[in-house]
């Protein structure tokens, strides 16, 4: 029964860092994509005379994307869930 509940544990923390981990390479992927994209706008800018900032679409609409991929790994949904499954089953277990 133990080693169950370890093992089931263990998949779960796994999970857990693969997620993170998952996040930390978008993150990082993002930062180093978006600033090739600013560096090559601005020797572009600097160059041609041509100051539209294009690098701005992809660095706002991408950065929703990791913001909500940082929210869906810390932002704190299964543990809050956890949580308040947690104080139910205390709540029928005392009868309340």
């Amino acid at each position: 029964m133990e080693q169950d509940n370890e093992a089931a544990l263990r998949e779960k923390a796994e999970k857990i860092v693969e997620a993170k981990q998952g996040f930390r390479a978008n993150l990082v992927s993002y930062l180093i994509v978006n600033l090739f994209l600013f560096l090559i706008w601005l020797v572009i800018a600097l160059t041609a005379h041509v100051w539209f900032p294009w690098f701005a679409f992809p660095l706002v609409f991408w950065g929703i994307g990791v913001a909500f991929h940082g929210w869906s790994v810390y932002g704190g949904n299964e543990s809050r869930h956890d949580e308040m499954v947690q104080r139910e089953m205390d709540r029928l277990k005392n009868g309340s």
